[in-house]
């Protein structure tokens, strides 16, 4: 069976013939063109979809409402148990310059780090543009559009700590009593302990174009830029 299929396809391969030829330096200069890709984003740490890989979108959607916004039905950026059992686990931990004070290593420390970030669409392209010496240059072109924003889910961290030792970043005291048995107030109690929390919800609308090019380039005859 494998000699019957190998055969038709090394024929084939004779017979096929893409028709290249080569160019020189100044012959390339001459060469234009156009093209370019539409291409997609999304990073998600620490949440329901950064985890369920049978997840294709990051919510389930009905509809629009009147103002043309979508309608989410089920939202998968948010951090479930089984996302991240540990919580110790999903942290970012910094040690500026490995700072030691009094022989203990100081980490920065943001506690249930999470987050989904999401472009549904945004163009990659070529363009010509006028350098510096007005001569025409080859560019890349990153295009943003408004009807397809940087989606903000549900990003941020429940507190930020400094921690000492070696292993600091894996501290999961979390508040109970304070000043000598006081219970701490609802809001608080058994939580991870920090001075501060970080959440962002929301849309960043973009429309326009960046162009990348290289500052030095002449863009002249033999050129490569």
């Amino acid at each position: 069976m494998k000699r019957s299929l190998l055969m038709p396809l090394v024929l084939s391969s004779q017979l096929c013939s893409a028709g290249l030829i080569g160019l020189n330096s100044d012959e390339l200069v001459n060469v234009t063109g156009k093209g370019g890709a539409d291409l997609s984003w999304t990073l998600s740490l620490n949440q329901q979809y950064a985890t369920d890989m049978s997840l294709k979108n990051i919510s389930k959607l009905n509809g629009t409402d009147k103002n043309g916004r979508a309608i989410v039905t089920e939202a998968y950026y948010k951090m479930q148990s089984t996302d991240c059992p540990l919580l110790e686990l999903c942290r970012l931990a910094i040690s500026p310059n490995n700072h030691v004070e009094n022989g203990q290593k100081k980490w920065l420390v943001f506690k249930q780090f999470q987050g989904t970030l999401q472009i549904e669409k945004f163009s990659l392209e070529g363009t010509t543009i006028l350098n510096k010496d007005g001569n025409p240059q080859t560019a890349m072109l990153l295009k943003f559009y408004d009807n397809y924003p940087l989606k903000i889910r549900n990003l941020g961290f429940s507190s930020l700590s400094v921690e000492s030792g070696d292993t600091g970043y894996l501290t999961t005291t979390k508040y109970s009593t304070y000043d000598s048995g006081k219970v701490v107030p609802s809001f608080d109690n058994g939580q991870e302990q920090g001075f501060m929390g970080l959440n962002m919800h929301g849309n960043l609308h973009m429309d326009g174009n960046l162009k990348i090019f290289s500052y030095n380039c002449s863009g002249g005859t033999g050129s490569r830029c």
